[in-house]
């Protein structure tokens, strides 16, 4: 019986030792660094960049999992014992931040985690939506890494923005802006610049006493009109009322001729535009905006009026026709650097009777 005790004892002991033997052969991976290529940066990497993680026992590499919820793929043809490398996804869809965050190797050996640090990268600026941007217009910037974004100035002046996307932002800009201004955008990862191109804008009139043409009359079949309306958009602005006379079988306003509005380097009418803020007495009445030229030339455009509420019309010259804007023949040849007289009526072939329009703030723009 003592027999049988102690051998049973030698057995215990045998198997003890062969267990604690067995603990000292066991590997868990260890990593002893993370190291962006290309770089130096140390556990710390921008997205989609490479990582070269080194370390012992790493081989067998299973899975990699980033900040607990994002797995990232890798290639097992470049992982040994010592090392491997993978590349940092950034996808918001999948709860991509910036900052530090945990990230977790599986190996045939076990599991370890570590902390890295996602870096914001430098914002850039691709371009611009128009490519010309228009003063007292949105602009929209398009670019990178619009995140986080803690500030936008114009020439060091801070202006309002909305961000839509990572790569897409529209900015408020200045009446007062001119060309050449500097657009800085600043993020967490830095800033980014450009200098921004204005168009040409000539204010006609305002009715406000501004512009190059402040002294309009009317003439026609005109039934009223007044230049001294108030609460126009941004003051005064400019009505004019027909109620069925077709006497002449025309009317119209102007405030004449005179010198050219434009240079004579701004000679495409694909680049030049009317703008003009209009209303009505009634949803369908009919503007008919007339541009004359120095050499006599006279193109015509006629719009109808959808909403009786102020809103901005934007007119391309080279949409205007001949035959009082009822021709066949556009304006896309016009030379716009020759216009010196723009007018405003009413098509009275083909409006409500009677018809009140209002107009304010007439610009020619080239851009």
């Amino acid at each position: 019986m003592i027999n049988k005790i102690k051998y049973s004892i030698l057995v215990l002991l045998t198997l003890a030792a062969f267990t604690a033997c067995q603990n000292d052969d066991m590997v868990t991976p260890n990593v002893d660094a993370m190291v962006a290529e290309p770089g130096d940066l140390l556990n710390q990497t921008f997205p989609s960049t490479k990582v070269r993680v080194e370390g012992e026992n790493l081989k067998g590499l299973k899975k990699i999992t980033l900040d607990d919820k994002i797995d990232i793929s890798f290639n097992p043809n470049y992982n040994s014992d010592k090392s491997f490398i993978f590349t940092i996804p950034f996808d918001e869809k999948l709860g991509s931040r910036f900052g530090v965050q945990p990230i977790t190797f599986l190996t045939a050996a076990g599991s370890v985690t570590k902390n890295i640090e996602i870096l914001q990268p430098l914002p850039t600026i691709l371009k611009t939506i128009p490519a010309v941007a228009t003063p007292g217009f949105p602009l929209e910037i398009q670019g990178t890494w619009f995140y986080n974004v803690s500030s936008i100035t114009l020439a060091g002046k801070a202006v309002s923005y909305s961000v839509n996307s990572s790569s897409s932002i529209i900015i408020g800009l200045p009446a007062n802006a001119v060309s050449g201004s500097e657009l800085v955008i600043t993020t967490p990862g830095g800033k980014a610049t450009k200098s921004i191109e204005f168009a040409t804008v000539i204010l006609v009139s305002d009715f406000d006493g501004n512009g190059l043409r402040t002294s309009w009359t009317s003439y026609g079949d005109v039934d009223s009109f007044s230049t001294n309306t108030a609460g126009g958009p941004t003051g005064n602005y400019a009505t004019l009322v027909w109620t069925g006379s077709t006497a002449n079988g025309y009317n119209g306003s102007s405030a004449g001729g005179g010198s050219n509005f434009l240079s004579t380097s701004n000679n495409d009418a694909t680049r030049a535009f009317i703008d003009i803020d209009v209303s009505a007495n009634v949803v369908g009445a009919q503007f008919a905006i007339q541009l004359n030229t120095i050499d006599g030339i006279n193109y015509g455009y006629n719009f109808k009026v959808t909403d009786v509420n102020w809103t901005t019309k934007t007119i391309s010259i080279a949409d205007f026709k001949d035959n009082y804007g009822f021709g066949a023949n556009s304006a896309a040849t016009l030379d716009p650097s020759k216009i010196n007289e723009i007018k405003v009526g009413i098509a009275q072939g083909d409006t409500p009777n009677p018809s009140a329009i209002k107009f304010d703030n007439i610009k020619i723009r080239y851009q």
